[in-house]
């Protein structure tokens, strides 16, 4: 997985250096007061480990976004849309501890993997690092509020049948066992290459959860044994911006 990112990664940027040499309009934030834009793109997601056993999902994610200048290469951004979060957990379960019988239903492991579907939406303040180039590179930081629209779990079970046998069952269903909404700080890197019309964009981002998505999650599915658990994403996202007004002296 690390390996596509990085060939993603690596594409983008020679086509966006290759745009830049072609570039004829300016990025600066220094000379305009608004930018509009749109970012898409895929994002790899994380559960935190509060709890052991947990493991990476694939998610998507688009935004539309509104630049202001704010003087001297400062200048914020807010920003709405979809964004999926998530990640993989694994429960252990073994219900014979109740006297049940020791069945495939009743004795299993489960991996899961969330997407959680969310509108998202974050204010964050960019500086512009100076430069004689065309192309620009901007530094962003700040915090978001996402709410959860719709939970969508893949999973596959392996447990025994009778002593001795085992089988692997999977499926797919919607849940509700996450929180309707949660905050985020979120912090960005991100290439700007203009062209003669819009400017091309290349950002990548890190979205770190800062309230719980589940308040009671327990990978062995033990009541006294549970932990709060956040989700984490690494978003890597194309797009397109627009300057629309000059400022005037």
């Amino acid at each position: 997985m690390k390996q596509f990112f990085q060939s993603i990664l690596q594409t983008l940027l020679f086509c966006l250096v290759a745009l830049s040499l072609h570039a004829q309009v300016g990025t600066d934030m220094r000379t305009h007061n608004w930018r509009l834009g749109v970012l898409a793109g895929a994002s790899v997601n994380k559960f935190t480990q509060e709890q052991p056993h947990t493991g990476f999902g694939l998610g998507a994610n688009a935004y539309l976004f509104a630049d202001r200048a704010l003087g001297k290469g400062w200048f914020v951004r807010a920003s709405a849309g979809y964004a999926g979060f998530g990640g993989e957990l694994t429960t252990f379960k073994d219900d014979t501890r109740y006297g049940l019988p020791d069945m495939f239903t009743f004795r299993n492991v489960k991996q899961s993997t969330y997407l959680l579907h969310s509108i998202d939406a974050s204010l964050a303040f960019f500086y512009q690092i100076p430069s004689q180039q065309t192309w620009k590179l901007n530094l962003g930081l700040g915090g978001g509020w996402a709410n959860n629209v719709g939970e969508w779990e893949n999973y596959y079970k392996t447990g025994q049948f009778i002593e001795g046998i085992y089988g692997t069952v999977s499926g797919s269903q919607f849940t509700d066992r996450f929180e309707p909404q949660w905050f985020h700080g979120n912090a960005h890197v991100e290439l700007v290459v203009p062209t003669k019309k819009f400017n091309w964009m290349l950002q990548t981002s890190y979205l770190m959860g800062l309230s719980s998505v589940r308040k009671n999650y327990s990978y062995i599915e033990f009541p006294d044994v549970t932990g709060a658990i956040n989700t984490n994403a690494f978003q890597l996202k194309l797009g397109i911006s627009k300057n629309l007004k000059k400022k005037t002296k």
